[in-house]
């Protein structure tokens, strides 16, 4: 009796240590979290904000290159003549500050709207006039590196382009823009706190900063990550900065066009301020809950009668618990495997009871997918003792490819060396996933029409046009309008059907080889290429289906067969009787293109929302158009077969049960 109570006590000792464990493991792990998601949310900030500044100043770059452009032709050597057109000019851009000077082609300077002094100015050595005398007659536009005007006495951004006269160079017209013309954006997007905006030129100098510090105006950065010509477009960075030493969290966006790149930072004390509220909250709950637990468990010492009944409490929380866990004793032996992780895993508390770490790692690596299999205990315990990630994501193989977080915490109590927790991610995981796809292809999709939209409805309102360019450009505008809406309208179709599932579908029975004429009469493609139309025949083919669904599904078909096959080529429409097994009492419309094909790779994924074959970007599309021709088709209870070969081309047929 003595020896089963002290069995007892090390039973309970065992669950008061697991339990503490799990709580802390559980306060950890959302502390991570917490910080993870607040640094994350930094990053997409700041990206976000580099990216608006961006465009900013893409936008004011392009409106001062228009203004020399426009006033350069009026240069005839007249100052006088030459101020009038300036200011006349001048104020039609109420929103820009900004000073014109002429240098000649001696260097001295020709104008300046700042002062009508006759005293010669020599700025034969500036940037730009350099740049542009040996640039052998190239009329570029040029953005010099801040420099501090000899008239004005302040600091400018020098935007230049030459004077030619037949050929030949005459000077350089130079607009100067004040950094805060710049850096004041930083007061539209609400930059607050320790956070900062910088413009840097490729060569390392910073243009402009907000908050404003002349110090640091024509400072020539290095090292820095966004500098190297290696970098992305676009992306995130941690360091602290040259000017103030805080850390922080930066978002940059290189415009190579204009030779810069634009660049937010969030001091990182300031991003984590709310997740040092949290984590007191979380730290001060965790210690509750533990004192708490030590607090039950203590009279449960003193009621071994209740044990049992104790033990299948926690048993029922274990198997109500989303998160798996398995345990290991000193030994390092499996202890204790929890319902959950069986759910997840398919593996029983009699496969794996006892076993040692490199055998369980076997098992559970045996039922995970190559791509995510799982690495072993002895990795995470390494990477645990390193300071580093101990979480690692392993996918379950199988139907539904269920994909799992694995953490591990080492335990130095008596019973418990180590416990592994398993949480089921596979929504999130998929979520991002269909969440970055449709971000990155709905944005690149609409900002191509958005762009011709702004732009020229930009110039109608800043320039004025003729009736017929008025018309031509509105023309454009409606054209681009149109592909905005089909893109629009393609999404709301794959919504609408997904949640009607085909409660909508206005059901009747057709005669399908007119169905499918009517369309391919109607189908408009590029000129020169029509459609093949089937005659008309005594055969008949009857169904019974929504009519206007089944003509979006085929003219969808219809539109990819042209689209990829770039170089023209017959495209072929049939209708065909299933005689075998595979599709029974159906009807089929194939269609076939001798274009580019898809690889094995491609195809067995050409049906997956958001997915294109083709990532060059010169093939317009959203990804959603056989996404939407399987889900019709399949609503209608029929399949959709597709067969290609890379270079040779693709054969898509849509089979209909017939009526």
């Amino acid at each position: 009796m003595k020896q089963a109570r002290s069995q007892l006590k090390n039973q309970i000792r065992f669950i008061v240590v697991l339990a503490i464990i799990l709580v802390w493991a559980a306060a950890a792990y959302e502390l991570h979290r917490s910080r993870q998601t607040h640094l994350r949310e930094a990053e997409v900030r700041t990206a976000v904000q580099a990216h608006v500044l961006a465009e900013y100043s893409r936008s004011t770059f392009k409106r001062i290159n228009e203004f020399i452009l426009d006033i350069r032709r009026e240069w005839n050597g007249d100052w006088k003549s030459f101020a009038a057109s300036v200011q006349r000019r001048q104020e039609n851009i109420d929103d820009l500050t900004f000073q014109v000077a002429v240098i000649d082609r001696e260097g001295i300077l020709a104008y300046s709207n700042l002062t009508s002094s006759n005293e010669r100015v020599d700025l034969a050595h500036r940037e730009h006039f350099r740049f542009h005398k040996e640039a052998r007659n190239a009329d570029r536009l040029f953005i010099s590196r801040p420099v501090k005007g000899k008239v004005s006495g302040k600091w400018s951004i020098q935007i230049t382009r030459p004077i030619l006269r037949n050929g030949q160079f005459e000077g350089v017209l130079v607009v100067s823009v004040s950094p805060e013309q710049f850096a004041g954006f930083g007061e539209k997007l609400r930059i607050v706190g320790a956070s900062s905006l910088t413009v840097v030129r490729d060569t390392g100098e910073i243009m402009a900063r907000y908050p404003t510090l002349e110090s640091s105006l024509g400072k020539v950065l290095k090292d820095t990550p966004y500098l190297r010509n290696d970098t992305a477009g676009s992306g995130n960075f941690s360091r602290s900065a040259a000017v103030d030493g805080r850390e922080r969290i930066y978002g940059y966006y290189r415009v190579p066009g204009y030779a810069m790149s634009f660049v937010v930072g969030e001091a990182v004390d300031e991003v984590l301020a709310p997740y040092f509220a949290h984590r007191k909250t979380v730290m001060f709950g965790a210690a509750a809950v533990s004192v708490l637990a030590l607090s039950l468990f203590f009279m449960l010492f003193r009621s071994l009668s209740s044990l049992e009944e104790v033990r299948r409490q926690l048993d029922a929380i274990f198997s109500l618990s989303p998160d798996g866990f398995v345990s290991f004793d000193r030994a390092r032996r499996v202890k204790y495997i929890s319902p959950t992780f069986s759910r997840m895993t398919g593996l029983e508390e009699s496969d794996i009871a006892g076993l040692d770490e490199q055998a369980f790692a076997r098992h559970l690596a045996q039922r995970c997918s190559e791509s995510a299999r799982f690495s072993g205990v002895e990795a995470m315990q390494s990477a645990d003792k390193e300071g580093c990630k101990t979480r690692q994501l392993i996918e379950i193989a199988g139907a539904g490819k269920r994909v799992l977080e694995v953490g591990i915490r080492i335990s130095e109590a008596e019973t418990v060396s180590q416990i592994l927790y398993f949480r089921d991610v596979t929504h999130e995981t998929e979520v991002d996933r269909l969440k970055s796809e449709f971000l990155s292809t709905a944005a690149h999709e609409l900002r191509t029409p958005m762009a011709s939209i702004f732009g020229y409805s930009e110039l109608m309102l800043k320039h004025p046009f003729s009736q017929a360019e008025q018309q031509e450009f509105l023309d454009i505008i409606h054209r681009q309008s149109e592909l905005m809406v089909s893109i629009i309208n393609e999404l709301l179709d794959l919504v609408r059907i997904e949640e009607r599932r085909g409660k909508d579908f206005n059901l009747a029975r057709i005669e399908l080889g007119d169905l499918l004429r009517e369309v391919l009469t109607n189908f408009k493609i590029i000129e020169g290429c029509e459609p093949p139309v089937p005659p008309s025949n005594k055969q008949q083919h009857w169904v019974r289906v929504d009519r206007k669904k089944l003509t979006q599904a085929v003219s969808n078909v219809l539109s990819n067969a042209y689209k990829y096959s770039p170089n023209g080529g017959l495209v072929e429409v049939a209708l065909i009787v299933s005689t075998g097994a595979m599709q029974p009492g159906q009807i089929g419309i194939r269609i076939s293109d001798h274009g580019i094909g898809m690889t094995a790779e491609q195809l067995a994924r050409v049906c997956e929302r958001f997915y294109r074959a083709d990532t060059s970007g010169k093939i317009p599309g959203t990804g959603l158009g056989m996404s939407i021709v399987k889900e019709i088709i399949e609503l209608h209870g029929g399949q959709v077969s597709i067969e290609s070969t890379i270079g040779r081309g693709t054969v898509v047929t849509l089979w209909i049960p017939t009526a």
